[in-house]
């Protein structure tokens, strides 16, 4: 079994920058990967070639994290059956990069089904999408919004618990897993015995964030939520200890809310994140691989080029 690595998410952190900067941020604060804008790197590719697109990640000696499924689970038959079409190239592109872990969140509610139609048509969609990506070796985490305000207003509850996600997992293709969120679990009030109920194997990323103190956590709302180590209220080191017992050996993301982040400049929080995820990795008492890339001093060499021989 491998060990689990930190991994860096412009969705997960809300960030912005060109590919190089957000790399090199990646790089000095200690993480192992980065995700994959699977629809980014289909352009990329095919204006420029495929090896051309991953070159700052190979380059780099950065591993691809996870990408966000480009399909809506819930979405319309006509928009699905869209999304699916573009879905075969996508997953070579994802597979010649490496990405081999693909993520998409499921609804808390609908509108137009009951549940036990919203389950079946889920059922049916990811048996499809289930076979494409088993062709690539690609799994999928289902991450759930737990929050009472994603299914306000919407006439039938769907899933917003983990119950509720592993009953869904139960019954769809094996290459569909969970995605484990410390902020899920804090405010649906489960157990980290939760995470050893996945099937063996089926937890594709594990998400690390924090909460204020004074809030209950069925009371919170997304923007509340903050960088993993924050206040403590979410022990992150537990949660890495329980995946750790399951046999995770994934990527392992920090995820805060825009709110959250507000006044702190692109690299103060990723050096954050990078030292919180570090300090969480030596309290559940993970190894620390140690990197190759050294950030570069003042007067060094730029990103790109080539590192001393000492420094390798």
């Amino acid at each position: 079994m491998g060990i689990m690595f930190r991994n860096l998410s412009t969705v997960g952190l809300p960030l912005s920058g060109r590919p190089s900067e957000l790399i090199e941020l990646a790089l000095s604060f200690g993480f192992d990967s980065m995700d994959i804008d699977i629809v980014d790197f289909e352009q990329q590719a095919e204006v420029y070639g495929v090896e051309h697109a991953r070159r700052l990640m190979v380059s780099a000696r950065l591993k691809s994290g996870l990408f966000q499924l480009p399909v809506h689970l819930d979405a319309d038959d006509e928009a699905f059956e869209h999304d699916v079409a573009l879905l075969p190239r996508r997953l070579e592109l994802a597979r010649a990069t490496e990405a081999l872990r693909a993520v998409a969140t499921v609804a808390a509610a609908s509108e137009d089904h009951s549940f036990k139609d919203f389950l079946e048509l889920h059922r049916r969609r990811l048996d499809t999408i289930g076979d494409m990506l088993a062709k690539h070796g690609i799994a999928l985490g289902l991450a759930i919004r737990p929050e009472t305000e994603a299914a306000a207003g919407k006439g039938s509850q769907f899933i917003g618990t983990y119950e509720g996600l592993l009953g869904l997992v139960a019954v769809s293709h094996p290459s569909v897993g969970a995605v484990i969120d410390s902020w899920a679990l804090h405010v649906t009030g489960e157990g980290l015995d939760v995470i050893g109920k996945v099937p063996r194997g089926r937890i594709v990323e594990v998400r690390l964030s924090d909460a204020p103190r004074e809030a209950r956590g069925v009371d919170l709302e997304a923007s509340q939520r903050l960088l993993p180590c924050e206040t403590g209220t979410i022990s992150a080191a537990a949660v890495l200890t329980h995946a750790r017992q399951a046999g995770f050996d994934g990527p392992v993301t920090p995820w805060a809310d825009r709110a959250a982040l507000a006044g702190r400049g692109r690299e103060k929080v990723v050096r954050l994140a990078g030292d919180r995820m570090e300090a969480a990795w030596r309290e559940a008492g993970l190894p620390i691989v140690p990197r190759w890339f050294l950030p570069v001093a003042k007067d060094g060499p730029t990103f790109g080029e080539p590192i001393p021989a000492a420094a390798e």
